[in-house]
């Protein structure tokens, strides 16, 4: 098979960047007969672009580089669409900044006369902060400067966002040497639209993490303090972490692997005796008693009748269970990349609460290993999750507007229980009958 010309590759480029951009532009607002094909169809552009990339990077990397920094500008540009968590950033940004209060003591409600208050989703102002004192900080600094201007505060966290995925895509790059690898991260649809436009923090998380993966074995105590950093965003890092330590414990060097345990539980620790030991924890039980409607679980509390909060604590220590479990199978691997990014895959499928963002941190971490079954299925199960989110959709029973996006979130429980099975296939069979 001829390898592709630099115009077939421009024009693979053009057809993916076009409609990522057309995602970020209409956000929700489209209607599900031409959401659904935009959205699939964007997918599968960006497919054929890192597949194309992989056969022969004929285009020259100056234009990959300025078409992903265009996208970036257009997703920061753009007011979040995907949702509007960036409000509720904002707002505990300003909890610290102008009111001099803890977002963890304190919920957006307790400040009614705020400027900021208005754009919080009701779901967020009888709730504090569930997102680590790093987090917390950057927000109180932004806020700082933004002072009461939504505009500086949603661009604010919107570049923060840009910034990291932007990084991903060099640190790939970096450790591949491919511009397929680097395509995988910059043009992924998921990333633009969900994390750059929508200024969700999981970018910071996945930086943190793929850099940490990525130093380990050099620079264990820098690695162990990036996983702090990623864990004191979002408490969920700590399992990527633990799986990380496990493998360099297991595969590498012991006293590499407590380095990088005893850096990350002395920062998390100091961090958040900081920001009022158990008091900044107080909001994450809330949080872990949900079941989102995206996943599996879900069908399960209604099929058996489970109170939700309880099936949410049930499903969260199956899930974490399942991934440590699925990442022992993959410590016979020579680098602790495919135990990272198992027990991410496995947390992002398994998960009780599960939102599109919530696959960030797995996407750059797959992108090392583009040329695997395993990074393609959940790349495509994020594009899927995105798809059908939000989960409610309008009550006119058509074919349009209710019958085909029911039919892609019926579709989406199938996908993580077959994509669970295949993961754990992979990881428990001999790895000379292993296909990457």
């Amino acid at each position: 098979m001829k390898a592709p010309t630099p115009k077939t590759q421009g024009a693979f480029l053009a057809v993916a960047s076009a409609g990522t951009a057309a995602i970020v532009a209409v956000g929700r607002g489209a209607p599900a007969l031409a959401f659904i094909p935009l959205v699939a169809g964007t997918f599968a552009a960006y497919a054929v672009l890192v597949w194309s990339l992989a056969r022969a990077s004929t285009l020259k990397p100056r234009n990959l580089v300025m078409a992903c920094v265009a996208l970036m500008v257009v997703a920061v540009a753009v007011p979040a669409r995907s949702s509007k968590d960036v409000y509720a950033y904002i707002m505990y940004g300003r909890i610290v900044a102008q009111h001099h209060a803890s977002p963890y003591t304190h919920v957006p409600a307790d400040f009614p006369d705020d400027p900021a208050f208005q754009r919080v989703q009701a779901a967020f102002r009888e709730t504090g902060s569930v997102y680590g004192p790093v987090f917390t900080g950057v927000s109180t600094a932004g806020m700082s400067v933004c002072d009461a201007s939504p505009l500086c505060g949603r661009i604010f966290f919107q570049t923060l966002e840009a910034l990291a995925v932007l990084c991903c895509a060099w640190l790939v790059l970096r450790a591949t040497r491919s511009w397929a690898a680097f395509a995988c991260v910059a043009f992924n649809p998921v990333l633009l639209a969900s994390i750059v436009n929508g200024a969700h923090n999981d970018g910071l998380v996945a930086a943190g993490l793929l850099a940490a993966v990525l130093i380990a074995r050099k620079r264990p105590a820098l690695a162990g303090a990036l996983v702090a950093a990623a864990v004191l965003v979002k408490v969920n890092a700590l399992l990527p972490g633990a799986v990380l330590v496990a493998w360099i414990f297991v595969r590498d060097d012991k006293r590499r692997a407590i380095t990088i345990a005893a850096t990350t539980g002395v920062l998390v620790v100091a961090g958040y005796l900081a920001a009022g030991g158990t008091a900044a924890l107080k909001p994450l039980r809330h949080t872990a008693q949900f079941v989102s409607y995206h996943s599996f679980w879900y069908r399960v509390e209604r099929l058996f009748g489970v109170d939700s909060s309880r099936m949410a604590s049930i499903a969260l220590v199956i899930a974490v269970v399942t991934a440590v479990a699925i990442a022992a199978g993959r410590l016979r691997d020579h680098g602790p990349i495919p135990v990272v990014a198992a027990a991410l895959s496995v947390y992002v499928l398994a998960a009780p609460y599960i939102l599109p963002w919530y696959t960030a941190p797995a996407i750059p971490l797959l992108a090392l290993y583009y040329r695997s079954r395993t990074a393609w299925v959940i790349l495509s199960y994020s594009m899927l999750l995105y798809l059908v989110y939000p989960a409610r959709f309008p009550a006119h029973h058509t074919f349009a507007t209710l019958i085909l996006p029911e039919l892609a979130r019926n579709l989406l429980p199938v996908v993580q229980v077959l994509a669970l099975g295949a993961i754990a296939s992979a990881a428990w069979r001999p790895r000379s009958a292993r296909a990457a």
